[in-house]
Protein backbone atom coordinates (compact mmCIF):
# COMPACT_ATOMS: atom_id res chain seq x y z
CA UNK A 1 0.00 0.00 0.00
CA UNK A 2 2.88 2.26 0.82
CA UNK A 3 4.38 2.07 -2.53
CA UNK A 4 0.78 2.77 -4.11
CA UNK A 5 0.66 5.63 -2.47
CA UNK A 6 4.58 6.71 -3.51
CA UNK A 7 3.69 5.93 -7.16
CA UNK A 8 0.61 7.55 -7.40
CA UNK A 9 2.37 10.82 -5.71
CA UNK A 10 5.37 11.33 -7.75
CA UNK A 11 3.33 10.36 -10.85
CA UNK A 12 0.85 13.63 -9.85
CA UNK A 13 4.46 15.37 -9.06
CA UNK A 14 5.70 13.81 -12.75
CA UNK A 15 2.26 15.36 -14.30
CA UNK A 16 2.21 18.72 -12.23
CA UNK A 17 5.83 19.45 -13.79
CA UNK A 18 4.72 18.79 -17.16
CA UNK A 19 1.87 21.01 -17.13
CA UNK A 20 4.13 23.45 -15.91
CA UNK A 21 6.38 23.22 -18.39
CA UNK A 22 3.65 23.17 -21.06
CA UNK A 23 2.29 26.59 -19.58
CA UNK A 24 6.44 28.21 -19.66
CA UNK A 25 6.84 26.89 -23.39
CA UNK A 26 3.15 28.48 -24.27
CA UNK A 27 3.65 31.59 -22.71
CA UNK A 28 7.33 32.06 -24.32
CA UNK A 29 5.54 31.51 -27.64
CA UNK A 30 2.88 34.04 -27.05
CA UNK A 31 5.20 36.28 -25.44
CA UNK A 32 7.30 36.22 -28.15
CA UNK A 33 4.59 36.62 -31.08
CA UNK A 34 3.13 39.62 -29.16
CA UNK A 35 6.50 41.07 -29.03
CA UNK A 36 6.92 40.47 -32.88
CA UNK A 37 3.09 42.29 -33.22
CA UNK A 38 4.57 44.63 -31.43
CA UNK A 39 7.78 46.01 -33.48
CA UNK A 40 5.94 45.32 -36.72
CA UNK A 41 2.45 47.45 -35.66
CA UNK A 42 0.48 44.89 -36.12
CA UNK A 43 -2.58 46.15 -34.25
CA UNK A 44 -4.78 43.51 -35.26
CA UNK A 45 -2.09 40.51 -33.47
CA UNK A 46 -1.45 42.32 -31.34
CA UNK A 47 -5.11 43.17 -30.17
CA UNK A 48 -5.72 38.93 -30.17
CA UNK A 49 -2.65 38.68 -27.69
CA UNK A 50 -3.70 41.22 -24.76
CA UNK A 51 -6.60 41.29 -22.22
CA UNK A 52 -8.87 44.56 -22.52
CA UNK A 53 -8.21 45.85 -19.25
CA UNK A 54 -3.98 45.13 -20.18
CA UNK A 55 -2.04 47.62 -18.44
CA UNK A 56 1.74 49.25 -19.67
CA UNK A 57 3.75 50.64 -17.08
CA UNK A 58 7.36 51.98 -18.19
CA UNK A 59 9.32 54.92 -16.81
CA UNK A 60 8.23 57.14 -20.40
CA UNK A 61 4.90 55.50 -20.73
CA UNK A 62 1.67 54.38 -18.55
CA UNK A 63 -1.17 52.85 -20.85
CA UNK A 64 -4.60 51.42 -19.23
CA UNK A 65 -6.45 49.34 -21.44
CA UNK A 66 -5.85 47.42 -24.83
CA UNK A 67 -7.74 50.16 -27.16
CA UNK A 68 -4.94 52.75 -25.53
CA UNK A 69 -2.16 51.17 -26.60
CA UNK A 70 -3.11 50.06 -29.80
CA UNK A 71 -3.59 53.73 -30.44
CA UNK A 72 -0.61 54.85 -29.56
CA UNK A 73 0.91 52.36 -30.79
CA UNK A 74 1.88 54.65 -33.94
CA UNK A 75 4.38 56.57 -31.23
CA UNK A 76 6.44 53.02 -30.64
CA UNK A 77 9.74 53.28 -33.01
CA UNK A 78 11.61 50.13 -32.28
CA UNK A 79 14.39 49.00 -34.41
CA UNK A 80 15.58 46.01 -31.97
CA UNK A 81 14.17 44.28 -29.29
CA UNK A 82 16.36 41.40 -27.70
CA UNK A 83 14.85 39.39 -25.60
CA UNK A 84 17.42 37.24 -22.47
CA UNK A 85 17.23 35.63 -19.36
CA UNK A 86 13.48 34.51 -19.70
CA UNK A 87 11.55 32.72 -17.05
CA UNK A 88 8.34 31.99 -16.83
CA UNK A 89 6.30 30.56 -13.42
CA UNK A 90 3.02 29.43 -13.21
CA UNK A 91 0.89 31.08 -10.28
CA UNK A 92 -2.04 28.83 -11.21
CA UNK A 93 -3.67 26.75 -14.07
CA UNK A 94 -4.81 29.80 -16.08
CA UNK A 95 -2.01 32.23 -14.56
CA UNK A 96 1.41 32.65 -15.58
CA UNK A 97 4.43 35.43 -14.65
CA UNK A 98 7.06 36.40 -16.63
CA UNK A 99 10.30 38.08 -16.66
CA UNK A 100 13.21 38.81 -18.83
CA UNK A 101 16.03 41.42 -19.91
CA UNK A 102 15.41 43.16 -23.18
CA UNK A 103 18.02 45.44 -25.01
CA UNK A 104 16.24 47.96 -27.32
CA UNK A 105 16.61 49.99 -29.66
CA UNK A 106 13.89 52.70 -30.54
CA UNK A 107 12.24 55.75 -29.48
CA UNK A 108 8.95 57.02 -28.02
CA UNK A 109 6.99 60.05 -29.29
CA UNK A 110 10.74 60.73 -30.53
CA UNK A 111 12.58 60.36 -27.53
CA UNK A 112 15.29 57.22 -26.79
CA UNK A 113 13.86 54.84 -25.06
CA UNK A 114 15.63 53.08 -21.46
CA UNK A 115 17.80 50.72 -22.75
CA UNK A 116 18.53 47.37 -20.72
CA UNK A 117 15.24 47.19 -18.94
CA UNK A 118 14.04 44.20 -16.71
CA UNK A 119 10.57 43.24 -18.10
CA UNK A 120 7.72 41.53 -16.08
CA UNK A 121 4.43 40.28 -17.58
CA UNK A 122 1.78 38.51 -16.54
CA UNK A 123 -0.51 36.28 -18.70
CA UNK A 124 -3.76 34.79 -18.07
CA UNK A 125 -5.64 31.48 -20.21
CA UNK A 126 -8.64 33.04 -21.98
CA UNK A 127 -10.48 30.29 -23.78
CA UNK A 128 -7.09 28.06 -24.15
CA UNK A 129 -5.08 30.71 -25.02
CA UNK A 130 -2.40 32.44 -22.94
CA UNK A 131 -3.21 36.59 -23.11
CA UNK A 132 -0.89 39.06 -21.38
CA UNK A 133 -2.66 41.48 -18.91
CA UNK A 134 -0.06 43.14 -17.50
CA UNK A 135 3.74 44.78 -19.02
CA UNK A 136 5.97 46.30 -16.85
CA UNK A 137 9.32 47.50 -17.69
CA UNK A 138 11.98 48.34 -15.18
CA UNK A 139 15.60 50.35 -16.39
CA UNK A 140 18.68 48.91 -15.36
CA UNK A 141 21.51 49.87 -13.94
CA UNK A 142 23.82 50.11 -16.84
CA UNK A 143 27.66 48.55 -15.44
Amino acid sequence: MRWRSLLIGAAALFIAGEARSDTAEEVERALRAIQAAFNKGDAATLKGLMTEDHVSIMTYARISGAAELLKALGDFKFSEYKISELKVRSISKDVALASHQATIKGTYKGKEVPSPVLVTTIWVKHDGKWLESWYQETPMNKQ
